[in-house]
């Protein structure tokens, strides 16, 4: 018995070689072929959970479906990532919050200096239309079907405004 073989532990979930782990091994732990890891490594590589079978030996349990609510959400969260990212690229948070001050302070003062000012409702502008756009987006990607949310890029989605 070739005494390096890779071990798979049903109660760790995970593999061990014995010229590594040595006595940390678990008790349960299964001796594999190098051909069967890979191939539970490509499995798990492509969403499949690797889990115990027979007599604690692994294997891959059957791919799970993914539902289209699931790509929805998943689609909708990228969605809001990317806005926030597009925003974060215009003005930090802090950047953000003075020039809400500003704005609201040259909204009570007249003679608040006209530049900052400008600068400070062009950044606005430029938010605000990454915000509707991101609103606009995630309404069309509750309509789409799951072919379509599968992979999607939605830094390259229609509808960003031009930076």
């Amino acid at each position: 018995m070739d005494d390096d073989r890779i071990r798979w532990s049903a109660s760790t979930g995970a593999f061990y070689r014995p010229s590594i782990h040595g006595a940390a091994i678990p008790a349960d732990a299964v001796a594999i072929t190098d051909s069967r890891h890979a191939m539970l490594l490509e499995g798990q590589a492509a969403g499949r959970a690797i889990v115990a079978g027979m007599v604690g030996r692994p294997g891959l349990a059957p791919a799970r479906r993914v539902c289209v609510g699931e790509l929805r959400t998943a689609a909708i969260d990228a969605v809001k990532s990317e806005a926030a990212r597009r925003i974060l690229a215009i003005a930090t948070l802090e950047r953000q919050s003075n020039d809400n001050a500003l704005i609201a302070l040259a909204a009570l003062d007249p003679a608040a200096d006209r530049e900052q000012l400008a600068s400070a409702l062009d950044r606005r502008r430029r938010i605000d239309a990454i915000r509707t756009a991101s609103d606009a987006i995630e309404m069309q990607l509750a309509t789409w079907a799951a072919g379509a949310l599968t992979d999607l890029d939605v830094a390259t989605l229609a509808g960003w405004p031009k930076e």
